[in-house]
């Protein structure tokens, strides 16, 4: 299913989408080997085949360079199938950024390889101790979503007091499996550790400083618009997923609900109805945006991150508030733990608690 599923979201291919969206998700879980996810090696062989990790890769490193709004439109229609698949491919994808900061060996070494799979933590942990021809760290950083299939991460420590990205070997990590939320349940996003490990000067990279020139400039594009262009379409995605179990379970209820709460049927069918559409046009509106932002960026200009930030957080909230009203309307049965909608309302919180969604200003 991996070939038709992956052709799908490549092609906008709706149709196949909607009609399969259900027995891709039961697929999922099956191609995962762990309760918390971790992907099978015939799926890993299926993302590695088609770069699916390597969307926003340079071509320098054996990655796709997909424009971002396309690549960005991919994460949302995996999202729509599983928000499992889609926030790992959104994940997964976000490590590109890194590539021309690190050390350019280094960088090869890591990014080129077929299985590159990046996971990690932008939260500074621990100070580094100075070693012999690098630092010795010992810390731990939490929710590393995709760190059972990743070949590498990345985490943040204090170097004399100041911030400092690494790469961490795979092999001198340990991953805790404590991912515990109450969605997104096959994202494998656990804590990872480190003992005294002995990290080499040219394994580190300063985002404060210009990265490295390339063809396909993503990591000189605006960071938190990176961010909002792989995370919004999760959000979508997942919503557009919630709303079309609500069509269904309004399905169901309707011979009941016409004979004895015409009113209830007519205003959750309407409600429906309304909502999808105005997803479509807040998507479309989004993507445009990103669209534009990514060519402007490619011109050297203005990136608008602004405008591209304001746009997938009105899209973003919107969404979430719409399946909070939603759920209500449908009554006890929707609230079931083997309700079908449960599954796409759960990983939608999950998601939509992601900082990019956060604004804390008075």
């Amino acid at each position: 299913m991996w070939k038709a599923a992956i052709e799908a979201i490549q092609q906008n291919n709706t149709e196949w989408l909607h009609k399969n969206r259900l027995i891709f998700q039961q697929f999922f879980f099956q191609q995962n080997l762990k309760p918390q996810g971790q992907l099978s090696k015939e799926a890993l062989t299926h993302h590695y085949q088609g770069k699916l990790f390597k969307l926003f890769l340079a071509e320098d490193y054996q990655g796709l360079a997909l424009d971002l709004h396309q690549g960005a439109k991919w994460i949302e229609n995996a999202s729509f199938l599983d928000g499992n698949w889609g926030w790992l491919l959104g994940i997964g994808v976000g490590g590109a950024y890194f590539a021309d900061y690190c050390d350019e060996e280094i960088a090869q070494q890591y990014f080129s390889a077929e299985n590159a799979i990046v996971a990690g933590s932008g939260k500074p942990c621990d100070q580094a101790k100075p070693a012999e021809n690098g630092f010795e760290i010992t810390g731990n950083w939490k929710y590393c979503s995709g760190s059972e299939q990743a070949s590498f991460f990345t985490a943040v420590t204090l170097v004399d007091k100041k911030p400092q990205a690494f790469i961490i070997p795979t092999s001198l990590a340990k991953i805790k499996q404590d991912w515990n939320a109450i969605g997104l349940p096959l994202t494998c996003s656990h804590s990872i550790e480190v003992e005294k490990a002995l990290i080499p000067k040219n394994y580190f990279f300063d985002l404060s400083q210009p990265p490295r020139k390339n063809n396909y400039p993503i990591s000189t594009y605006s960071f938190l618009g990176f961010a909002m262009a792989c995370f919004a379409p999760v959000i979508t995605g997942i919503t557009k997923s919630l709303f079309h179990d609500a069509e269904n379970f309004l399905t169901t209820k309707k011979d009941v609900w016409q004979t004895y709460q015409p009113e209830r049927f007519q205003l959750i069918s309407k409600k429906i109805e309304k909502v999808k559409i105005e997803i479509e046009k807040r998507s479309d509106t989004f993507y445009q945006v990103v669209e534009k932002s990514w060519n402007s960026h490619l011109q050297q200009k203005n990136t608008l991150q602004d405008e591209l930030m304001n746009s997938g957080q009105n899209l973003a909230d919107y969404c979430y508030a719409e399946a909070c009203a939603i759920i209500p309307l449908l009554g006890m049965d929707a609230i079931e733990k083997t309700a079908e909608i449960q599954k796409q309302f759960q990983d939608l919180q999950t998601a939509y608690q992601h900082m990019i969604f956060r604004s804390f200003n008075l």
